[in-house]
């Protein structure tokens, strides 16, 4: 229901604000997610508005559809509500690039009386006048415009490329493209192997340790397909038999790692492209079903980087265990693990900080087996865990658990308000009282002048032009010292703003749906660590804008617990320096 009260009027001055990540093509797109929020944060200063941060910045996100954007799935959901002020992004583009859809948002925020503000310089738009209606609706369209343009030359692009029989996007691993465009043999690329397991870039002539072994992608990938062509051996356990030979793989940033179940599947997957095939559609979504299907399938003898027996060979056994699907009816929605993605091994985690290698981490992923749902060890990569999954109730009762500990009462929140302002990262205490002083002085002082101004214009002695140049100088002046706010009446107002954003996760988290507990999970926090064995959360992360309440809240458990003043750190707890122990002991 829209709400009646004007912005201006309501309790709370909540602003919805929105990041989001269109492609990240080089390292100056990389950052546009940081640019975006310093931008927006401004902006909320600016207007005194609290912000409620939404994000979809895990890759490419399109602004052409809403399904593959989590972050702006919850904003929409929360956008009616009557604390709700105003809207805020970066431009107009980062909400959608459709349209009719900038349409519907414009006419809701109107009914609803909330400002649609936009943060970058120069894009402020007033929806309010039929000028600024039109604005936004021609902006839109050009977005939109902007968007089919550069999809069209893209697929123009990618189909000639096709015909002419050269592969598109990221080369399979273990091959590079030639002046021509076409695929070849990458026997240049490669890491070293050390006996502990690590894997070291390089090149051939520079060995890191004399016991060192090298070996190029291209021997990595041929060794993949080999024992997969066998035929006694699944993706799983080709990925742990790979890592155990030391046979390195490649990550997307180019960077040598061990092997993992997905990445073998990719590898099998590439059989046609490595035989000198381009196909229109992803490997992903190719099968093959019968011998036969293997045979039509007219390989290039010219064009294939790998012997076409062996190549043939993997389409075989491929056909072999491909089932053909069966007709189900209606596709089943795919269920929303809520914390999958943000959850990490903690055997993994430890392996990662005692190397200083952040590549060795590993996060959980979701998956149904008998008798319900469990998040998984991401297969294909061994560590020291004996167990290898965890029931999602199990988990996600202890993130509950978790979160519920965060919460914290007025006593307590008074407390740690006082702890930030007594930290050493805090001003000095008379720099702050000064301030404080000298903000109440100069409101009581432009108050007097204001009133003077009146009385000298009520006694003729001003001219009605000097009478509202001068209220309008005042005014501005009395807005800009009352809106001021000292750095310890800043820092109480983030905390609070993490607070309750706490405590509507804890309130919500054993009642709200899965797609909900997801979306308000990954918001809050950046990361959480589980030991399988002992089936306990053991460290976490929130997200950077709440960081400061995690170190306040860590802090008051070590002090009250052991009296230590100076519990401050950069942010990362142990679960027994908060004091939250207790919480998942058995």
């Amino acid at each position: 229901m829209p709400s009646s009260i004007p912005p201006e009027l309501r309790s709370k001055q909540v602003a919805l604000c929105y990041v989001r990540l269109s492609q990240a093509r080089n390292g100056d797109d990389a950052v546009s997610p940081e640019r975006q929020r310093a931008n927006i944060l401004a902006k909320c200063r600016e207007l005194g508005y609290e912000p409620e941060w939404y994000q979809d910045v895990d890759g490419h996100k399109s602004g052409r559809d809403v399904k593959n954007r989590p972050g702006w799935q919850a904003l929409s959901k929360r956008l009616g509500d009557p604390d709700v002020v105003a809207l805020i992004g970066n431009d107009l583009a980062r909400f959608h690039r459709k349209g009719w859809r900038v349409g519907d948002l414009v006419e809701f925020v109107e009914e609803h009386n909330i400002a649609l503000i936009l943060a970058a310089p120069g894009r402020q738009i007033d929806t309010s006048s039929p000028m600024g209606k039109v604005f936004v609706y021609l902006t839109a369209i050009f977005d939109e415009f902007y968007a089919d343009d550069i999809s069209h030359r893209v697929k123009d692009s990618i189909a000639h490329r096709k015909h002419l029989g050269k592969s598109v996007g990221k080369p399979p691993f273990g091959t590079t493209r030639d002046k021509a465009g076409y695929l070849m043999p990458n026997n240049e690329e490669g890491a070293w192997w050390l006996l502990d397991g690590q894997y070291v870039a390089g090149n051939s002539d520079a060995p890191p340790a004399p016991d060192a072994i090298w070996r190029t992608y291209y021997e990595s990938a041929c060794r993949a397909l080999t024992l997969f062509a066998e035929g006694n051996i699944g993706l799983e356990k080709l990925s742990y038999q790979l890592n155990e030979e030391g046979y390195p793989f490649r990550d997307r940033q180019g960077e040598p790692r061990k092997w993992c179940q997905e990445d073998t599947r990719r590898v099998i997957a590439n059989w046609p492209e490595y035989g000198g095939l381009v196909f229109d559609q992803s490997a992903k979504y190719r099968s093959v079903h019968t011998r036969a299907e293997v045979d039509r399938t007219h390989l290039d003898a010219n064009r294939a980087v790998f012997p076409l027996e062996l190549v043939r060979q993997v389409g075989y056994v491929r056909a072999e265990r491909t089932m053909q699907p069966a007709d189900h009816g209606r596709k089943r929605d795919v269920y929303p693990y809520p914390l999958s993605h943000i959850t990490r091994c903690a055997h993994c985690e430890a392996q990662a900080h005692l190397q200083n290698d952040p590549r060795l981490r590993t996060t959980f992923g979701g998956t149904e087996r008998k008798p319900g749902r469990v998040y998984r060890h991401m297969p294909g990569i061994a560590c020291s865990c004996e167990v290898r999954s965890v029931p999602c109730a199990v988990l996600e009762e202890d993130f509950g658990q978790l979160i519920k500990g965060l919460v914290v009462d007025e006593r307590a929140f008074a407390l740690m308000v006082e702890m930030a302002d007594n930290s050493p990262e805090t001003s000095h205490p008379t720099t702050r009282v000064d301030m404080a002083q000298t903000r109440q002085r100069n409101i009581l002082k432009l108050k007097k002048k204001i009133e003077n101004t009146r009385t000298l214009f009520r006694e003729a002695d001003l001219s009605e032009d000097e009478y509202r140049a001068h209220m309008a100088e005042y005014r501005a002046e009395l807005a800009y010292w009352e809106a001021y706010t000292t750095e310890q009446e800043e820092v109480a107002l983030q905390l609070n703003l993490c607070l309750e954003a706490i405590q509507r996760v804890a309130a919500m988290w054993d009642v709200a749906e899965a797609a909900e507990r997801r979306s308000m999970a990954h918001n809050l926090f950046e990361y959480i660590v589980y030991d399988l064995d002992k089936q306990r959360i053991v460290d976490f992360r929130l997200k950077p804008w709440a960081n400061r309440f995690l170190v306040l809240r860590a802090a008051l458990a070590a002090e009250e617990r052991s009296g230590i003043k100076n519990a401050y750190s950069n942010g990362r707890r142990d679960m027994l320096l908060m004091g939250l122990e207790p919480m998942f002991s058995p």
